[in-house]
């Protein structure tokens, strides 16, 4: 799944381009390489919830996502 789907009503490009390049660093940071990953549509909603709460830089919502990722797998291993 991808950010950018030309035919996705909720977004313009620019902004889906956005998100798809947060997306892909936080993963490249995380080390999620396969788009399948249950890991990694947890991702896009992390990403997804930077975006919906105004946050439109790139880093800043790749670094939210990664440190909501990594607090997650914290607390699932507790």
């Amino acid at each position: 799944m991808t950010f950018l789907n030309e035919g996705n009503p909720n977004y313009s490009k620019s902004e889906g381009e956005l998100m798809q390049r947060a997306l892909d660093l936080a993963a490249e940071k995380l080390g999620i390489p396969d788009e399948n990953s249950s890991e990694r549509n947890s991702l896009m909603r992390f990403v997804r919830a930077a975006f919906i709460i105004g946050n439109r830089d790139v880093n800043a919502i790749a670094s939210f996502t990664v440190d909501a990722i990594l607090i997650r797998r914290k607390n699932a291993h507790h």
